[in-house]
């Protein structure tokens, strides 16, 4: 009999107590013997370096629930919802033995999610699409717009964080024709919410860290990840906010408009909005909000920002994941992890050995550097086993 193995795709930035029931809950749903997440490495899709490091993350997730960590190639983990989920997915795929994956979502309605991934595909809404466009509205707001009309939805449910995120996946396990079932978790946490509740959202958790809130972090951490999170924190591992401001400008005012239009995510002359900007931005944030539109979103220029300061190119970006980097795993879950290095898919365990993965390995580096810690570790690291 197969063994049910359920695949998550994730940031953990940082572990809170909602993904620690999500994973229970995810088990749970699908009767899964094991967990197997694809978490984002050193930079997340905000376009922004992760809180802590890659190997902290994996850690605290394998001592609440997680059985084996991978991390999602930096190529797929700074993009755009429906790279994003793409990359996650083919990874999940391609390892032969997942099962099913499971999804934080604003709405537990599969049903909606695949009507909603069929009517996209089908095209006939591109032309309604494409008319919200040319009045300035983002991609995924005259998208959601578009969906809401095709199938009557009440207005924003397909526009939220997770929902938008969801549908992306359910749209990347049709176009890979991938055997993975999806099973969606109703979310029960504002996505934005800036201050601690019962079930905290990721950036109040960031917040209460940076605050140096004990109190507010000790009520976010699991009980079982608090010593992991604890350890890094007093060790400074941690890579503040602010740590990109004076690379970003540095890259922006050394770089030509032809440099910066060759960043992924730049094009329609948006490099001459970034290098005007850049000449009276004092921050990064300060670049962002003065290049924004309705058209061009703050997550959007983010990334560009983000690819620019690592020296990425759109020629760098592969089409689909060409590997996977195992950040960890459960003694309990060897078994599976064999079995995974079995089907094909390169697993690696330390950039060192991965020729093939160098914007990794500099995106590895880089975080080091923008929290202030000595380089090389990327290169010596070798997987979290936890007992």
């Amino acid at each position: 009999m197969r063994v049910a193995v359920c695949g998550v795709i994730a940031e953990y930035d940082p572990f809170h107590r909602g993904h620690a029931r999500h994973l229970a809950e995810a088990k749970k749903r699908t009767g899964a013997e094991f967990a197997a997440v694809v978490m984002s490495g050193s930079f997340t899709q905000r376009g922004m370096p992760a809180l802590l490091p890659a190997h902290t993350r994996a850690e605290m997730a394998l001592r609440c629930g997680a059985d084996i960590v991978l991390q999602l190639p930096y190529a797929f983990s700074v993009r755009e919802a429906e790279y994003f989920a793409l990359g996650g997915v083919r990874v999940l795929s391609a390892l032969g033995c997942v099962t099913h994956l499971s999804f934080g979502c604003e709405t537990e309605d599969l049903d909606l999610l695949l009507r909603a991934a069929e009517a996209l595909e089908s095209g006939e809404m591109e032309e309604a699409i494409r008319a919200d466009l040319s009045r300035g509205l983002p991609y995924a707001a005259a998208e959601g717009k578009a969906l809401e009309k095709r199938l009557g939805l009440r207005p924003g449910l397909l526009n939220a964080p997770n929902a938008a995120l969801a549908l992306s996946y359910v749209r990347a396990i049709r176009r890979l024709r991938s055997p993975l079932v999806p099973v969606p978790v109703l979310r029960a946490q504002d996505y934005h919410a800036r201050e601690l509740q019962a079930w905290p959202s990721a950036s109040a958790f960031r917040g209460a860290i940076l605050r140096g809130d004990w109190a507010g972090i000790e009520q976010a951490s699991p009980p079982d990840a608090l010593p992991v999170l604890s350890r890094a924190l007093l060790s400074g591992l941690v890579c503040p906010p602010g740590g990109m401001d004076q690379l970003v400008l540095q890259r922006v005012l050394l770089s030509s408009a032809g440099e910066i239009a060759a960043w992924p995510g730049v094009k329609e002359g948006l490099e001459m909005r970034i290098l005007k900007a850049a000449q009276g931005a004092r921050s990064r944030e300060e670049l962002i909000r003065a290049v924004k539109t309705r058209r061009y979103t703050y997550g959007r220029i983010s990334r560009a920002l983000c690819h620019g300061a690592l020296n990425v190119r759109r020629d760098d970006l592969p089409a689909l994941p060409e590997y996977a980097r195992v950040l960890g795993f459960r003694q309990s879950a060897r078994g599976l992890l064999r079995a995974m290095q079995k089907s094909g898919f390169p697993l690696i365990t330390r950039l060192a050995r991965a020729e093939n993965a160098p914007l990794d390995a500099r995106a590895d580096e880089m975080w080091r550097v923008l929290a202030g810690l000595p380089r090389g570790d990327t290169f010596r690291r070798p997987p979290v086993i936890v007992p």
